[in-house]
């Protein structure tokens, strides 16, 4: 599932392509949304966001498209009236003069006002967005938070409502950039390590939307592809290496199933 960093990107990518501009052509592939492909073609696109993993386009006289990639969604920009070449399902198309924003697969999706937008199940819980400016003392606030510091960061890290957008691999990445073990809760850990909790947080969710998905340092990058290895060896410091060696401490990483995810632990570096 996208997370985070990736779907800020495609909401970037979207606002270049449509944003400022009125579509002269809407699809949904849902009926109960069909009413809305003439009533909202002579609508400006004013904003495109990402909220956590969900993602909003804002249109003229308080209309927004919702939409949720879940799995398997991919949104595609294209020049206006063609399509990817893709075996996926089309389920939603904003067409300008210019480009074409697409999404494929997704299975959420919904049209409404910004009331209830506010009110929407995924986004009236979300946690903050790493990715929004958000201060160090927000997140040292939530890891406060009697909702939160009982449950394991293994746990936590997958509660939207805890942080907005963090998933899987962010959560191997944070943990280890933090040297905290994900069995460990927020109550378990001194404020020096909550601190550092909220650094790694922040520094590891900007790295990989400013890199595209890398969540490891530039030296460390650079060190490794000169090397040889290829994108999914240098991309993470531990997420997709198992029994192979930690570029810290040289121990061997290790692969478990916490909270029904995988998830990739240091043992030397992430002492529990």
């Amino acid at each position: 599932m996208p997370e985070g960093p990736e779907v800020h990107r495609e909401a970037d990518k979207i606002r270049k392509a449509i944003g400022g501009q009125t579509p002269i052509y809407l699809y949904f592939y849902h009926d109960h949304l069909k009413p809305f492909e003439k009533e909202l073609a002579d609508r400006k696109v004013e904003n495109v966001e990402a909220y956590g993993k969900g993602l909003v386009i804002s249109f003229e006289e308080d209309a927004h498209i919702y939409s949720h990639n879940q799995l398997y969604g991919k949104w595609y920009i294209k020049p206006a009236g063609e399509t990817p070449k893709t075996n996926r399902q089309l389920r939603l198309e904003i067409r300008t003069h210019q480009k074409s924003a697409l999404l494929y697969s997704a299975s959420e999706i919904d049209v409404l006002d910004s009331e209830s937008l506010e009110e929407h199940p995924y986004l009236s819980k979300l946690g903050p967005d790493l990715l929004k400016d958000v201060e160090k003392e927000t997140v040292m606030e939530q890891t406060r938070d009697d909702r939160f510091r009982r449950k394991s960061f293994a746990s936590l890290l997958l509660d939207q409502g805890f942080l907005g957008g963090v998933g899987n691999y962010l959560r191997t990445e944070i943990l280890f950039d933090a040297r905290i073990h994900p069995k460990m809760r927020p109550m378990d850990l001194n404020d020096a390590q909550l601190e550092q909790f909220t650094e790694s947080a922040l520094l590891i969710t900007n790295r990989s939307y400013q890199t595209g998905g890398i969540t490891t340092p530039d030296d460390l990058v650079k060190r490794l592809k000169s090397n040889g290895s290829r994108r999914r060896n240098y991309r993470h410091y531990l997420f997709g290496r198992e029994d192979q060696p930690c570029y810290e401490c040289g121990t061997t990483v290790k692969k478990e199933q916490m909270s029904g995810r995988r998830i990739y632990i240091c043992e030397s570096c992430q002492e529990g």
